[in-house]
């Protein structure tokens, strides 16, 4: 083996090491768990059909809310949300600053 070829084996190496480190590195932060959680709320004060625009755009406004669906008829709203961004209370002071109170809906009602 030359000389020359020893120093290419060793530049490809010395070049390769840190790329090889890096997508190790790379695989290892994108494998984060993405997690949701739906809740119910009974809602208060939805007095027109035209309400559940208003209260689905205050959950919408709410960091972590992926899905928020009103239903004037049952007056309750059913909201996918990423607990780690927010959670139950900030999704019920959305709606209360909005004009419609709102509670944990409940199996039992």
């Amino acid at each position: 083996m030359t000389i020359k070829s020893v120093f290419i084996i060793l530049s490809l190496f010395i070049l390769a090491v840190p790329l090889i480190i890096q997508t190790s590195h790379a695989e290892s932060v994108v494998q984060v768990k993405n997690s949701s959680q739906s809740i119910t709320l009974d809602m208060q004060n939805m007095t027109c059909a035209m309400c559940k625009f208003t209260i689905k755009k205050a959950l919408q406004g709410v960091e972590g809310v992926q899905k928020a669906d009103v239903d004037f008829d049952s007056k309750m709203a059913t909201v996918t949300f990423d607990p780690q961004k927010t959670n139950s209370e900030a999704l019920i002071n959305a709606t209360t600053r909005a004009g419609y109170p709102a509670t944990v809906h409940s199996s039992n009602n």
